[in-house]
């Protein structure tokens, strides 16, 4: 595996067990069985209709990467929601469209904060029979400060899962073509409630923000299924990656 510096322990990085702590209160309320220590939160597969893990995990990550270098949020324009229509979801800012098959559809979970700067794009589902959903979320989070590479933060974001999920790599941090579309994946699994659960996250640097798509699927078949969606983005190559 990749391997990325920690942040050394200070006030700082108590921002993760507050992010967490944060989380952990809201899902209390809405699963059962939960963790309540803030490091090692996982939330039930089966109750992923209402709460993704996948939040919990993109917060130690955030946080992880946000330490290393000073934050840019607070001067990297806002980007718009942007908008689902006839299961294409639409970004202005990012200049990109993402159509998704006809069994997916828009989310109706209600995600829990990210830290501060980061923003959800789009959730989607798609149903398949049973309690366990296939989900893509999309996030948009602000470039740290130079020299952090778009593989450094996705390697972040596997350190989070190996030590909070005690998920096992199944695809290290690695360069992706999805078409004519360039970006870095890394996929992962780990067993939840007897469960195994498998997942992937997809990222690429654009507007100074990293966007990520994070697939969550109940099978490796499913999880490819999920990814190969991509296929279906379209960037508008005048706007800047």
């Amino acid at each position: 595996m990749i391997s990325v510096p920690l942040p050394t322990p200070d006030k700082r990085g108590t921002r993760t067990s507050e992010v967490l702590l944060h989380i952990s209160g809201n899902a209390t309320t809405q699963a059962s069985s939960l963790d309540t220590e803030p490091v090692q939160l996982l939330v039930s597969y089966t109750a992923m209709k209402r709460l993704s893990l996948l939040v919990v995990l993109l917060c130690s990550a955030v946080s992880l990467v946000n330490c290393q270098q000073p934050t840019k949020s607070s001067t990297t324009p806002k980007p718009d929601e942007g908008t689902f229509v006839q299961n294409t979801y639409k970004n202005d800012f990012f200049s990109f469209s993402y159509a998704l098959p006809r069994e997916w559809h828009k989310s109706k979970v209600a995600p829990a904060a990210l830290p501060s700067g980061a923003y959800y794009l789009f959730i989607g589902d798609r149903n398949t029979g049973h309690s366990l959903l296939n989900r893509v979320t999309v996030v948009a989070d602000p470039e740290s400060g130079p020299g952090v590479s778009t593989q450094e933060y996705l390697s972040a974001y596997v350190r989070a899962q190996v030590r909070n999920a005690h998920a096992e790599v199944i695809r290290e941090p690695s360069s992706f073509v999805s078409r004519e579309n360039s970006f870095y994946r890394a996929d992962y699994k780990w067993v939840e409630n007897g469960t195994t659960v498998y997942s992937s996250m997809v990222c690429a640097r654009r507007n100074s923000y990293w966007l990520s798509w994070n697939f969550v699927t109940p099978s490796q078949h499913d999880l490819e299924d999920a990814v190969n969606t991509l296929q279906n983005i379209s960037f508008d190559r005048s706007s800047p990656h």
